[in-house]
């Protein structure tokens, strides 16, 4: 959720004590002596455990000592008012979202921490916060006066702790002011002092060392840099915290429409920063729930505006699917439900026959991992570190050290795990994993498969990844188009995976591959066939691979079927047998031209579909329909260089053994 304006980063580097004086107009050192009493560093606790691999151990030497030694992080500025309370701005406290840091003090310019207490009163439009600190002696910091009238054109100066290295001073001028964006119900402080990630809850003063505002935010089109009057903090009441956030919340696959939304919350103060940030981030979180749940509700299979409802002749719903790359479903930017995979995908190999396809999309990584012949998918499942280790060769995250980027090679154990049962009943399966260096989770959904794993995968900060990216996965899931296929061996490890351990997709459910007595039996789904050694051999590497179909469903809108099983012995060979079992349903009258046409076709007994063998490419096939009212199956075969009498009596075993 983005505002009109970029607010400073947070800085993640300690103390560097000094003051640089670039003015004009020199600040008396009486005032500097003032403002190095009463302006603080904000920090937080740095994050001592560290549960990342690298490629190398860390040259943490390279480091300046300071940061090395520093046991905080310096990310922003707080100052004391004459009222006895401090101030800083809101978002440097991360009001309203949550984060893996969460123990926040100040820090005076002779070293000493206190630990902040509670907060008195906050805004979160206005951007600030005025708040209490623990065991603080108020002997030598009185706090700083406020100036209510300040000039435009007037020298000021921003103090804080820019790039947090410690409180400098700089001076600018106070070039204008402007209304906020929602209603103009106060005017921010324009001014040219030069202000740095660090600086953000710093005051912006006189020369005599009076506070006009508290510094927020930075224009990124122009030079020029924002302060909230001081005087502004008297429009919000006493012992009162509230939040007002206006955003545009994008579905991933919905490219039709950004919806506006707006969030407000109240609280009664003075109240703990522990507390204040819990329940702001909670309601913030229950808000964001919602707002997704009603959204969503009308693009699920059930939903008005899906193609299930508004277009049951659409293309989705009269086809099958084998799509060699999951795809996802989407609305374009036209209007039109279409099926989208990354238009660029690259491709690494791995030991033992394994390899890994990637892409970007809609802002997240999509992976295909082709397994190793020698690492089963139930041990993915029952170990999402060796699963996220093999990821990690593809999805290249990067630790900054000095001038040095060094490669994570794991991100160990997850954080969470949990599993989500989709709308069409695949379970995926979900772990999170923790960054500590840059506040962030890696985030990651799971769908086993017969020859691997498919995955959804997003590293953002913590707070976008819990609030944001967790809602955008469960409502992909829906719409993924995945491929059920894999060798023979795979296809028996897969089924051997225990229903505790992994439950499988309702077509899967009673899926069975059995030898006896000279012949495979493959049964998935409704598709039943039954191969005489002498007629169509099955071994561990023959290739088995099942399209699915979607149909209408009462309870959730749409299904799974699964409407095609290919079964190929030597693929990508010119030596390969295959056979094939189809199933079309009769399309919807207002199904697109082709398709009519090709039922039709099929229905009529049209060449090649007339029941008898013919030659093409070196190779004989034929396809034998059975015609229902509302349903074609067809059964296919082909033979490298067969006789047309040998692949027609053998099709019609072959045939004769479907149930």
């Amino acid at each position: 959720m983005k505002k009109a304006f970029t607010l400073f980063a947070t800085a993640l580097f300690s103390i560097f004590c000094g003051i640089s004086l670039f003015a004009q107009e020199v600040l008396k050192p009486k005032v500097v002596e003032k403002l190095q009493q009463n302006v603080f560093e904000v920090v937080v606790e740095k994050i001592q455990d560290d549960p990342l691999t690298y490629e190398r151990e860390l040259p943490l030497d390279r480091l300046p000592y300071h940061i090395r030694m520093d046991k905080y992080d310096s990310i922003g500025t707080a100052f004391l008012l004459t009222d006895g309370h401090f101030y800083t701005a809101a978002h440097v406290l991360n009001i309203p979202h949550t984060s893996l840091l969460t123990k926040y003090f100040i820090r005076s310019s002779d070293g000493a921490v206190y630990k902040i207490g509670n907060v008195i009163k906050f805004a979160g439009d206005r951007d600030f916060v005025v708040f209490d600190v623990e065991g603080f002696d108020k002997k030598n910091s009185k706090g700083l006066q406020i100036e209510s009238n300040p000039k435009t054109n007037s020298s000021v100066f921003a103090v804080g702790n820019a790039q947090g290295e410690g409180i400098v001073m700089r001076n600018g001028l106070l070039t204008s002011t402007t209304p906020e964006n929602r209603n103009g119900a106060w005017q921010w402080l324009r001014f040219s002092a030069a202000a740095s990630p660090g600086n953000s809850g710093g005051p912006l003063v006189t020369p005599q060392g009076k506070v006009i505002g508290i510094v927020a935010m930075k224009n990124s089109s122009e030079n020029l840099n924002y302060a909230l009057p001081i005087t502004e903090v008297k429009n919000v009441a006493d012992n009162k915290g509230e939040l007002h956030a206006e955003c545009y919340y994008n579905i991933p696959n919905i490219m039709t429409e950004r919806f506006y939304h707006t969030f407000d919350f109240e609280m009664d103060l003075p109240q703990s920063l522990e507390t204040v940030r819990d329940e702001c981030y909670e309601a913030y979180r229950q808000d964001t729930e919602k707002l997704v749940q009603k959204l969503t509700a009308d693009y699920l299979f059930t939903g008005k505006e899906s193609f299930t409802v508004k277009d049951p002749g659409h293309e989705l719903l009269n086809t099958k699917y084998t799509p060699s790359f999951p795809n996802i479903i989407s609305l374009s930017d036209k209007g039109k439900w279409v099926c989208y995979s990354p238009q660029k995908t690259s491709t690494l190999k791995i030991e033992n026959n394994g390899k890994l396809e990637a892409g970007m999309m809609m802002g997240l990584l999509m992976t295909y991992l082709k397994k190793p012949d020698n690492v089963s998918v139930q041990q993915y499942i029952e170990n999402p570190k060796l699963m996220m280790d093999t990821l990690a060769k593809i999805f290249v995250l990067t630790r900054n050290i000095g001038a040095e980027k060094i490669t994570i090679t794991s991100y160990n154990e997850p954080v969470y795990k949990a599993t989500h049962t989709d709308n069409v009943g695949r379970t995926w399966l979900i772990s999170a994993y923790n960054i500590p260096f840059a506040d962030g989770i890696v985030f990651n959904y799971a769908l086993p498969l017969p020859d691997g794993i498919f995955n959804l995968t997003s590293m953002r900060d913590t707070s976008t990844i819990l609030n944001g990216v967790n809602y955008d996965f469960e409502f992909l899931s829906d719409f993924v188009i995945a491929n059920y296929t894999g060798t023979e061996k795979e296809w028996q490890e897969y089924l051997s995976i225990p229903e505790d351990i992994y439950p499988r997709h309702a077509p899967l459910k009673n899926a069975a591959i059995t030898v006896a007595d000279n012949k495979t039996t493959i049964s998935i789904g409704p598709m039943n066939i039954t191969c005489p050694e002498d007629i169509f051999v099955v071994n561990e590497k023959t290739e088995i691979e099942c399209g699915i179909g979607y149909r209408p469903d009462e309870a959730n809108g749409l299904r799974i079927e699964i409407q095609q099983l290919t079964v190929n012995t030597l693929k990508n060979s010119n030596d390969n047998a295959i056979l094939a079992i189809s199933k079309d349903y009769k399309p919807h009258e207002d199904c697109v031209k082709a398709i009519l046409d090709s039922y039709e076709e099929v229905k009529a007994g049209t060449i090649p579909f007339n029941g008898e063998p013919y030659e093409q490419d070196q190779k004989t096939a034929i396809f034998l329909p059975d015609v229902k009212d509302d349903s074609i199956t067809v059964f296919g075969l082909v033979y490298k260089g067969s006789k047309s009498d040998i692949i027609k009596k053998n099709a019609l075993i072959l045939k004769d053994s479907i149930k």
